[in-house]
């Protein structure tokens, strides 16, 4: 099916922008219903053989994506569930949520900008570890080992955390770009509300000093 793939999506290119133009010249009342009946009669002394033809081409093409759509999804290279099988029963947990829960750990590191997650794991061949691949941007001046060390050992305990896999996953991590030293946050100048609170607050000496009234 890999070598369909680039032929199909081709096709579906093609189809996709023969409607979208159809229908831009139907919008700008370039293309009329008038051309219609002018191209149905000019098929018409070719009898039926059009009509057919069309029906097939239209059927074959939907049934060729479905098909393509079918056997992709039941014979996918990468599982769409991680499944753990124990001693108490199955556990099953989507790639997708773990993807997203690794994400948001690998964001909580300080070192660590706009990282991305993606998990993949063998359907084809379970004995083959689980692959976590993850890209991120950090900040100049940053240990970069340091920073990925820490970045790799905190994905691989959370992982942990939610699924047991029998066999250590392989962690990759990938170093995109390597940003400027974000400059301190500047202190917000106080409100006059805030300043007139303060001043409220504030009392000064009372005269005269050390004489009862």
């Amino acid at each position: 099916m890999e070598r369909l793939r680039l032929p199909l999506l081709f096709l579906d290119g093609v189809v996709a922008v023969a409607a979208a133009t159809a229908t831009f010249l139907w919008a700008v009342n370039v293309l009329t219903p008038a051309h219609l009946q002018v191209a149905s009669a000019s098929l018409a002394p070719l009898g039926l053989w059009p009509r057919v033809a069309a029906v097939v081409v239209a059927v074959y093409f939907v049934l060729f994506n479905a098909l393509f759509l079918c056997v992709n999804f039941l014979f996918a290279k990468y599982a769409h569930h991680i499944e753990v099988v124990g001693p108490e029963g199955t556990e099953s947990v989507a790639v997708a949520a773990i993807e997203e829960s690794l994400t948001r750990s690998a964001r909580e590191i300080r070192d660590v900008e706009d990282a991305r997650v993606s998990v993949t794991k063998e359907r084809q061949d379970p004995s083959k570890p689980v692959h976590v691949f993850c890209s991120c941007s950090t900040w100049e001046g940053i240990s970069i080992p340091d920073a990925m060390e820490k970045l790799r050992s905190l994905l691989s305990q959370r992982l942990k955390d939610i699924v047991q896999l029998p066999e250590p996953p392989v962690i990759d991590v990938h170093v995109t770009k390597i940003q400027e030293k974000a400059p301190p946050p500047r202190e917000k100048a106080p409100s006059k509300k805030d300043a007139k609170k303060a001043a409220e607050l504030f009392h000064g000496p009372e005269y005269p000093i050390g004489q009862d009234s």
